[in-house]
């Protein structure tokens, strides 16, 4: 924390030497309006730079939707206007700006329409932020830093979206949230894999990522915090092939590299784009727990010290392509493929006390574990549009296949009162999913808009393992081998949802109302192997209906201004884990089962939002939110009289939550930009049925500066606070960090090269939880490397113009409860003493 108070002071006072310099000077403000020279219309989101006299750019602005700009320069001296947009031949403009004058006004400057495209250059600096009525979109193309850091990185620093210490996601607060892949569900983007397919993934392959805390009827009611849609960059040439190439490395062993190429031929257009890496967490972690029960005499507290070693391989290929039939009819296919694997070892040491604090039992273990799991989707699209504007008719099918393989293997050496084995596990999975869905968008007339449509998911996951355990024999000297009980999984999910939406346009005002129809049904089937080879099967099904309403209100008092209010539900369904009874045993003192008569959970969610961006580069986006949820999937523990800790899920949880996020970049200098992102809020959880209740304050703040200290080079820094998070039956702890890096472009910014710090005051950060009720108490410390130093280039060649065309509406399938990377591993983790002995 000193660390992070000493960069605040220091970065203030670089800020502070910055304005008084540029307060010596008198400034002129210089405004006009761009139009073109024929039809006298203005011209939006025109580009106009402010050069002197040697040449060199000062600043660059957007005009705003009217081809209004103003720009600011010193008085006293001679400037060019240098004025741009694709599509029309580039203007100079000499003037003259007179010692104290402050205003300027150059009246219509027309610009002339070009036939050389290939001439222009467009070099806007576009807002990092816009508002929609029913979402929030982070420019990721704007963001200069996007170039060298992969997507994890960067999600620090869209608005509404918070990473903590252990690379866990939340989206407003939330950890049950979904993330799409240019609008498609995939099940690779869920859960512990997510992060690790971020941080396999360049956040120069990504065009823009949406928040949508409040989605409309249009989306699956599920993911309590709402969705994170990231869009690829997808681009086309009419001229040849665009592509880039792209590599990075770290100290600690970590590598991959990119690559991207785009092309068109006549009406077909494709871009494709592979990337791999190898991360690690270098010389690894470590970790220790103590726990304590209150009712058990002979079981009363435990101690647990690890350490942890990882390290994995990722793969991500995607593809796009589409083939416009003519100017009504479009077909376009898209497939995203990506496979990882990962390798783990940790040791614990176990030690358990009885209440007069002697030793009741100890051992020491290790456990080697590898697991190969991805995702592989394809899907395709139909759209037939109509003379009239924007209306749309949609037919999509998509296909995806998961495989989830995993073994283990632990060796426990008993010290005191506990039997030494080998177990070993192996556990085939996979899962195929197969979407159907219909949409129709109607822009009636320029007031009225209608939208409906219709969804059919069918869901199939298996699962087929074994596990065998040696125990060791004192008397015989010897291993005798046995079978572990088992479980095999047959499930099936059927999902039907109808919706309709309805907006309302008039002047300044528009409204959105709709509502979503969804029926659900679960068939499962568990067979039980027990180790004297019986088998036992276990039926279980359950179904859901629910009406999930929609409005939003949205007024912009001006243009690139608005303020909305919208209330809609969101849904959690148990996911198939949280549903399966069978109990895992493999965690030493700990055993793991699901609860088959979970219920959906309803969260009631309202949000009051305003955003803000200016011609000049400036956003602001500021939302307040509320949500009520009575119950909640939740996940519990109780220690049996044996210490063994019984992890399961059932709906006794209740939230009451209000949360404000603010988000701010802006040009406080021509050549420094600021930004920042802040959240906090007041959350009440609780839960009669299980005695939990935990209620307060928590409150999130990034603060990042980037200097264009000179030509094609930029310095950046940034620093970050979180207090921690509040859950049901924990809390974490607050922690901070830090990270800078040099930028510099060659060849007119088509080789790119980076070097970035992450945490250079700090080997390790540490990750606290305390969880406590009436019958136990967990607190739990991991220390996770996080200092590394990393070199990244990247090379674009070609000329990149259009865009490979998509289908307006196609499948996102957003329903799951499976939250964002991190989500349900609190207890759990905290049981295990740390990364490879958890659920």
């Amino acid at each position: 924390m000193k660390i992070v108070f000493k960069l605040g002071i220091l970065l203030g006072v670089l800020l502070s030497a910055f304005f008084k310099a540029e307060a010596a000077a008198v400034d002129c403000k210089i405004s006009g309006t761009v139009t073109d020279s024929i039809r006298q219309e203005a011209i939006p989101f025109v580009t106009v730079g402010v050069e002197n006299s040697d040449g060199k750019v000062l600043s660059r602005v957007a005009s705003d939707v009217n081809g209004r700009f103003t720009v600011t320069a010193a008085a006293g001296n001679l400037y060019t206007l240098v004025i741009s947009s694709v599509g029309y031949t580039t203007r100079r403009v000499e003037i003259a700006v007179e010692p104290g004058e402050r205003t300027q006004n150059l009246g219509d400057l027309t610009l002339t329409e070009g036939t050389e495209l290939s001439e222009v250059t467009v070099v806007a600096q576009r807002p990092l932020i816009k508002s929609d009525i029913d979402k929030i979109t982070y420019d990721m193309e704007a963001d200069p830093e996007a170039t060298s850091n992969n997507a994890l990185d960067m999600l620090r620093k869209v608005p509404m979206i918070t990473v903590d210490a252990e690379e866990n996601i939340r989206l407003n607060g939330q950890s049950n949230y979904k993330v799409l892949l240019n609008g498609k569900s995939s099940a690779i983007m869920s859960g512990d894999n997510l992060k690790e397919v971020l941080k396999s993934m360049p956040a120069s392959s990504i065009k823009n990522i949406e928040v949508i805390t409040n989605p409309s009827s249009k989306y699956e009611a599920e993911g309590v915090g709402g969705i994170i849609n990231i869009v690829t960059v997808s681009r086309r040439d009419s001229n040849g092939i665009v592509g880039s190439v792209g590599a990075n490395a770290d100290n600690r062993g970590g590598f991959g590299g990119n690559v991207y190429l785009s092309s068109q031929i006549g009406k077909f257009a494709f871009s494709g784009r592979y990337s791999g890496n190898r991360y690690t967490n270098g010389h690894g972690g470590h970790s220790k727990t103590f726990t304590e029960t209150y009712g058990s005499d002979e079981f009363n507290h435990s101690n647990v010290y690890g350490k942890s070693r990882f390290e994995g391989l990722g793969h991500n290929l995607s593809i796009e392509a589409s083939y416009e039939i003519d100017t009504l009819n479009l077909i376009s296919f898209s497939a995203f493929g990506w496979l990882g694997n990962n390798k783990s070892n940790a040791n614990f040491d176990y030690t358990s006390y009885t209440r007069a604090n002697d030793i009741s039992s100890q051992y020491q273990s290790l456990t080697r574990s590898s697991s190969d799991y991805g995702s592989v989707s394809g899907t395709l699209d139909y759209q037939r549009s109509f003379a009239k504007k924007d209306r749309t008719l949609t037919a999509s099918y998509q296909f995806e296949y998961n495989p989830n393989n995993s073994d283990y293997t632990t060796e426990s050496n008993g010290l005191i009162n506990w039997n030494s084995y080998i177990e070993r596990s192996k556990n085939k999975a996979h899962g195929t999913e197969q979407t159907v869905q219909i949409d129709y968008f109607d822009p009636l007339t320029e007031m009225h808009q209608i939208e409906a449509g219709a969804k059919y998911i069918m869901r199939c996951n298996v699962s087929d393992g074994d596990r065998t355990q040696s125990l060791w024999d004192e008397p015989t000297d010897t291993w005798n081998d046995v079978l572990l009980p088992v479980n095999d999984l047959d499930y099936t999910q059927h999902i039907l949802g109808l919706y309709a939406g309805y907006v309302l346009k008039i002047k300044k005002w528009s409204g959105k109302v709709g509502a979503r129809l969804e029926s659900t049904w679960n068939d499962g089937r568990t067979t039980n192997h027990d180790a004297e080879g019986g088998t036992q099967e276990t039926r279980f099904d359950n179904d859901f209906f629910n009406v999930v309403p929609y409005v939003t209100l949205s007024w912009q008092p001006r243009e690139m201004q608005t303020v909305k209010l919208s209330y809609t539900q969101r849904l959690s369904r148990p996911g198939i884990w949280q549903l399966n009874p069978f109990k895992d045993t493999s965690t030493p003192m700990q055993v793991t089962y699901g609860n088959p008569n979970l219920d959906s959970e309803i969260s009631h969610t309202f949000s009051l939002g305003y955003t803000l961006f200016t011609a000049t580069g400036m956003s602001l986006a500021a939302e307040l939110n509320g949500r009520v949820q009575n119950n909640g999937i939740e996940q519990t523990i109780f220690m049996d009289e044996n210490g063994i800790a019984n992890v399961t899920y059932d709906n006794i949880g209740r939230a009451r939550e209000c949360k404000l996020n603010v988000f701010f970049s802006g040009n406080v200098l021509p050549t420094l930009n600021l930004y920042t992102n802040l959240s906090g809020g007041y959350g009440d959880y609780s839960s009669k049925q299980a005695g939990y209740s935990n209620k307060g304050w928590d409150y999130n703040g990034f603060l990042g500066a980037r200097w264009n200290a000179w030509k094609d080079g930029a310095i950046s820094a940034n620093l970050g606070y979180y207090s921690g998070f509040r859950m049901l039956v924990g809390t974490t702890a607050p922690f901070a960090f830090c990270g800078f890096s040099v930028s510099q472009s060659f060849f007119n910014k088509r080789l790119q090269l980076t070097l970035s710090a992450s945490d250079p005051f700090s080997k390790e950060r540490k990750f606290v939880m305390h969880i406590k009720n009436d019958d136990y108490r967990i607190d739990s410390y991991n220390y996770n490397p996080c200092q590394y130093v990393r070199l990244g280039i990247t090379y674009s060649f070609g000329q990149m113009k259009n865009s490979v065309k998509k289908a307006r509406r196609s499948i996102n399938n957003d329903d799951l409860k499976s939250g964002g990377s991190g989500a349900g591993s609190g207890a759990a983790g905290s049981m295990s003493g740390g990364s490879g002995g958890g659920m």
